[in-house]
């Protein structure tokens, strides 16, 4: 099935749990369970203990957790008697909450949760840790039409806080570092959803080194132009081409910020886009205008990159 409220569709744990692929269960921790908790809260199916802690749910499916999502379930199965009963939450118990809670709800940050149990959890908390850095403060620039600055990446920090952007670990194809996915990814013939909207797609599993912290901020600027809905309104286009220039200007900005130096490619594919950025990302550090033709030139060479790699521009802001 398919979430539809506000509440619950911009999760793509929750839509995971609802496709039982997997569904959330006693040991679960998580961003996601945190909205299946008051969820229940809301329903009428307090959590004393869940929330002691925090005085909001604590993102542990533990024993009272578990209890209340029975009681939930048996009372659905007073007018449904082929609704199932295991204090598991599946496609069943979130078509309920679906159908029931459509209201969009903000649940307030909370220290990381998750342990070794929940990987893309603990990813998530990786990402917020880097959009904390303070280096950001230093990353302020106006390109394409785009204004990027501190906010920014406040906006995409709070947005995986809240859950409304969640991240997962997976093996990447040669030469991509990560993705962030504004539209849902499917099966090209199929059509299956293979990643659904506002997700990071990353192969580490936390971002340790400069190159994973840089590739973060590189796939944060995709979310942020996500989060404006930059080229999604309005006549004028802004392609992936564009949000790709824009990404790499505040890479390379903060590997400079990071290292004092240019970032290189290993393989040397990229050292052209790097080195173009890099003069860029100078100008911003020295708080000047960015030049109009190193802009055109670093655009050039992004559009020919994808080119070369034989990706169709039809997805915006989709990173590499």
């Amino acid at each position: 099935m398919r979430l539809t409220s506000p509440r619950f569709n911009t999760n793509a744990r929750l839509q995971n749990t609802a496709n039982n692929n997997p569904p959330m269960k006693y040991g679960s921790k998580g961003l996601y369970v945190r909205h299946v908790q008051q969820a229940l809260i809301d329903l009428g199916h307090p959590l004393p203990k869940s929330t002691k802690k925090f005085n909001t749910p604590d993102g542990i499916f533990g024993g009272e957790t578990k209890k209340k999502v029975f009681d939930f379930q048996r009372k659905q199965r007073l007018t449904n008697l082929r609704f199932g009963v295991d204090g598991i939450v599946g496609e069943q118990t979130m078509d309920v909450f679906d159908r029931l809670l459509r209201t969009p709800v903000t649940l307030p940050p909370i220290p990381t949760v998750g342990g070794l149990t929940d990987l893309n959890a603990n990813l998530a908390q990786s990402l917020i840790n880097v959009l904390s850095h303070p280096g950001l403060l230093k990353i302020r620039f106006s390109a394409m039409g785009v204004d990027v600055s501190p906010g920014s990446y406040l906006m995409v920090r709070k947005a995986l806080q809240y859950g409304e952007i969640t991240a997962e670990i997976h093996k990447m194809p040669a030469n991509y570092r990560g993705v962030y996915f504004a539209q849902d990814a499917q099966h090209k013939t199929t059509n299956a959803v293979l990643i659904y909207a506002n997700t990071f797609m990353l192969d580490f599993r936390s971002a340790n080194t400069v190159l994973q912290k840089v590739t973060v901020i590189h796939e944060a600027t995709h979310a942020f132009c996500d989060i404006r809905r930059i080229g999604r309104t309005g006549t004028t286009a802004f392609t992936r081409d564009q949000s790709e220039s824009v990404a790499h200007i505040a890479q390379a900005t903060f590997h400079r910020i990071l290292t004092g130096h240019a970032e290189t490619d290993p393989f040397g594919g990229l050292n052209p886009i790097f080195q173009k950025a890099d003069v860029l990302a100078q100008q911003v550090l020295a708080k000047k205008p960015l030049s109009n033709k190193f802009l055109a030139d670093l655009h050039a060479l992004v559009r020919q990159n994808r080119k070369a790699f034989g990706s169709l521009n039809t997805t915006n802001f989709n990173g590499v």
